[in-house]
Formats: structure tokens, sequence, C-alpha cells
């Protein structure tokens, strides 16, 4: 990263700003929504030591964005590598091949296309990584990445997200790393519209689930009358929440994120602000709470609707689970297959895709998880 400029990417920021640990928008829709960026140099370095680039391998990016993390990729491939980059937006795709172009990285060859249907023409790749926000794994990622490579991309799980490393071979790709992570999301053909409903008359707390989920149900849910459910999982300053929020994006279908941007939390706080874990189910609705003791935290399950309590004891017990079996190092472990195969025996969570299922296992020592 030190050879890389990152200010030539971004040239009309600031020099703090430009290196500041920090996203930096470079272009807004007509709606004042970021559509692309220079992401996060912390997450950049740390989906570029997922992929594990070699000299000499042949690299496949979605998502152009200034043009920096395919800089970097080229510096990591070396002269007798190859790496391409495909962004949906003309404009885009041309200011990364001008910024290429001027830091001495113009073999990188620059590609405006769909992302969702990768790049053929210099199809097989020995890495593929998408630094845009993903919902599926195409059938172009699978068909252009060579057999035992290795595909990064910020899969949404259930509006979860995280970075996910995987090793491609037999017909199956395994991950080998996870990393909580957030991203504009894919435009195009793998685009996927998301919902938002309001939680109270009044307030802004909104509640964010994929469209498939039936969500209307809930809709001013808080105004009534709630029960809460405490756990004895206790989590510490620095622990990582998002660890659990994938547990639960994986043992429940009506699972989405809570948001309460200005601290309105309700009567009791939020685990966490932005990306809360919820579950809907028609009319009942139970999230994530906390209070502090002597040790951290502890965490709770407050329940809404009709059945709201018993909804909310359920999730509660998914908690204490997660916290029997998924803490101390051990995560989970998502395999997918492409649609109409999978795994020989049932794993723990299974998540429909359109083009894939993710089988999600318990990843314990041993199994080549990292």
């Amino acid at each position: 990263m030190l050879a890389v400029p990152r200010h030539r990417f971004v040239s009309e920021a600031p020099l703090r700003i430009a290196y500041a640990d920090d996203v930096y928008v470079t272009k807004r829709n007509s709606d004042g929504e970021p559509v692309s960026s220079a992401s996060q140099p912390a997450i950049v370095a740390e989906m570029l030591e997922q992929l594990d680039v070699r000299p000499g391998h042949r690299v496949l990016e979605i998502g152009a964005g200034t043009g920096y993390n395919a800089a970097l990729l080229d510096a990591l491939v070396g002269p007798e590598g190859a790496v391409t980059t495909v962004d949906i937006d003309a404009e885009t795709a041309g200011r990364a091949r001008r910024a290429l172009e001027e830091v001495g990285s113009g073999r990188v060859r620059v590609v405006q296309g769909d992302g969702e249907l990768g790049f053929v023409d210099d199809a097989p790749y020995d890495r593929i990584i998408a630094t845009v926000g993903t919902w599926d794994l195409p059938p172009a990622w699978w068909d252009q990445l060579a057999e035992g490579g290795r595909l990064v991309a910020p899969l949404s799980i259930r509006g979860c997200e995280h970075s996910v490393a995987f090793d491609y071979s037999d017909g199956a790709m395994r991950s080998r790393s996870i990393v909580s992570c957030g991203f504009m999301p894919m435009r195009g053909l793998g685009s996927q519209e998301g919902q938002a409903v309001e939680l109270s008359e009044g307030r802004i707390m909104t509640f964010h689930v994929e469209h498939e989920v039936e969500a209307d149900g809930v809709r001013g849910v808080l105004d009534g009358r709630g029960t809460t459910v405490w756990t004895p999982v206790q989590l510490k300053v620095n622990d990582d929440a998002t660890q659990l929020s994938l547990w639960l994006a994986c043992a429940f279908a009506g699972y989405g994120r809570m948001s309460a941007p200005f601290g309105d939390h309700g009567l009791q706080r939020l685990l966490l602000r932005w990306a809360n874990p919820a579950v809907v189910e028609g009319e009942d609705f139970a999230y994530l709470v906390c209070r502090r003791t002597g040790g951290g935290i502890e965490i709770g399950v407050r329940g809404h609707g009709p059945h709201g309590p018993a909804l909310a004891a359920r999730v509660a017990e998914e908690v204490r689970v997660w916290d029997r079996e998924c803490r101390d190092g051990v995560s989970l472990q998502i395999t997918a297959y492409r649609k109409g195969t999978g795994p020989e025996v049932e794993p723990r969570f299974t998540v429909p895709k359109r083009h894939t299922r993710l089988a999600i296992e318990v990843a314990f020592e041993g199994n080549g998880f990292e």
C-alpha cells in the first residue's frame, strides 16, 4: 500500500482526507445517494489479505471505483500477471482508467460493463474480488474462476454483510475467512432491492429487510407493549457483535437490521445503533437490546406483537446457542453450491439465493478455516 499513492486516485480531496482511514465518496446519484467511492483503506488491506494474490496471477475485480484497488492488485501480480477491472458506470470507469495511467498502472484493463457478467475475454482468473456489496454469487463468476482459485466478495446474508473469501474446488466454494464489512450495493443485473418499515409513528426507528420478506405487519409495532427476555450471555467492551448478527441472520428467515440513527432506542438500549439484529414473523417483532453489567453488557431480546414474547424467547435461545458453540475463535463456515446442487448431509443452516444455495456450519479447529 506504500507503493501506490492513494491521493492520486482522489485528487479532489485534501491530503489529510485522502489518507484518512475512512471511505471517500466520489460520485452520488440524482437523489444524493453515494454510488461510487474509495473504500476505507483498512478493509481494502484486509480483503487483499483474504484474496492472497501472488505474482503472475490473473485477477478480475468487480467494481473499479477510483482505480486504487486495481493499482494495488497490479503491484501484487507484477509484470507476469494481469488485472481486469469492471464497472457498470462509464464515467467511473473512465476516471479509473485515467488515474491508473497517470500512476504507471496503465496495463490494467478497465472495462465498462455489468459486473454480474464478469469479463469472459480474460478468463479464467486465479482470483476474483468484488468491491461492491453482492446478494448472490452469479454464474459468470463461477464459470470464469479457475479450479483452485479464490473469490472474495462482500456477501449479504439477509442484510448481514461480510467479506467472505471462498476457495473454489470440486464444484463448490468453501469459505476460508469471514470479515465484517459494509459496501455500496451492486447495481445492474445483480442488484437486490430491500425494504424499510417504520417501527413507531413519529420516531425515526426503521427495520431494513430483504424485499421477499413479509414485513408490513410490524409497521408501528413498537407503539404497543413489549416484553424483554434477558439472557446470561455477556459481551465485553471490545467483543465483535457482528458474529452474533451473522448467526441470527442464518437462523431466521425474517432477519433484518433495525436502526435508530439519532439515539432514540426506546425503553431499552439497542445492542447496535445502525444494524441492530431483529427478526420479523408476521405481526411479531423481536430485536436485541443490552444492559450494562459488572463484566460488560448482557444481551436481551425484546418482543412485540401478538406472539412477540414467544418470538423473543426463540431468538434469546439462539443467542445462548451461539454463546455455547461459536465463541473464542470458533466461527461459521459457508459453503456455496450452484443452483440444483448441494451437500449430501443437511447443514446447520441453509440460505437459498437466486443462483446459489449457502450451506453454513460451525467451523471447528483443524478444518482449514482461518
